[in-house]
């Protein structure tokens, strides 16, 4: 069946607008914790405008990226560069071995005691990702009283979000995120992913730890083993890409309290 992504209503994408948006949160009076979110799809540019407000209001970026947390997991994750970790702080990124389990829990705990901290600090963190589960279990103040079962219990219960958040959505029309994602999985090839998988491989870690089996990674182990043509990694990689960034959007549809932008 055909891919279709729908697209979201989106103004169009204006840096001052949104810093607008963003320095109106300063001014306001709250008893809660400040909390500025960026989201979108895979390939929407949330990393380059997480970084370029973390500058501007000098403060430190939250990682909300269920495979960024991995050590040694770069390329296919498009993890920060080193030069970029060194220009603004960046958390919950390099805390795990491949082979170790992160569940949406643990990030929630270790998220809130992040965003208390830069709060007492004077600091407004800014959260990004696109692990939506993540997001919204934070934002809406999850609880997690049973392992297998959650529930956006502050949320419902007040009709608020835990923080007093600003939480902004990229987007794209179809046409433009999808040739944003193939020009993603190219430069991942041209930066050096069929090396940084054969060399984890070669250190000992196993194709099935949690951190292999994520986009990118497991078509590329195929590639190694012969199982796939250069082009058909490509190729598959782009469509599982694709399909993730659809799945992103479905979930982004049900927080209602994202204001989206178009980044065409």
């Amino acid at each position: 069946m055909r891919n279709v992504i729908k697209e979201i209503a989106a103004e169009p994408f204006d840096l001052t607008k949104i810093l607008d948006f963003v320095q109106s949160l300063s001014l306001q009076n709250s008893a809660k914790e400040k909390l500025i979110v960026i989201l979108g799809a895979t390939a929407t540019g949330k990393s380059s405008l997480a970084m370029r407000l973390a500058e501007i209001l000098g403060t430190e970026i939250i990682s909300a990226d269920s495979m960024s947390v991995y050590k040694n997991f770069n390329i296919g994750t498009a993890k920060p560069t080193a030069a970029e970790l060194q220009r603004i702080k960046h958390h919950l990124i390099d805390i795990l071995n491949p082979e170790e389990k992160f569940s949406v829990a643990e990030f929630v705990r270790l998220a809130s005691e992040i965003i208390v901290a830069l709060n007492a600090r004077g600091k407004i963190p800014i959260v990004c990702g696109g692990t939506g589960l993540y997001i919204q279990a934070l934002v809406e103040g999850y609880h997690f009283g049973d392992a297998k079962k959650s529930q956006s219990k502050f949320f419902k219960d007040t009709g608020e979000l835990k923080y007093n958040a600003l939480c902004i959505g990229l987007t794209a029309n179809r046409a433009v995120l999808y040739e944003r994602i193939n020009q993603r999985t190219r430069k991942m090839f041209d930066a050096g992913l069929i090396e940084e998988v054969r060399g984890l491989l070669n250190s000992g870690i196993s194709e099935n730890a949690q951190a292999m089996l994520g986009i990118g990674y497991k078509e590329t182990v195929q590639y190694l083993r012969g199982e796939l043509t250069f082009d058909e990694t490509i190729s598959k990689i782009s469509q599982a890409t694709r399909n993730f960034a659809k799945r992103q959007l479905t979930w982004y549809r049900r927080m209602n309290y994202i204001k989206f932008y178009n980044v065409e």
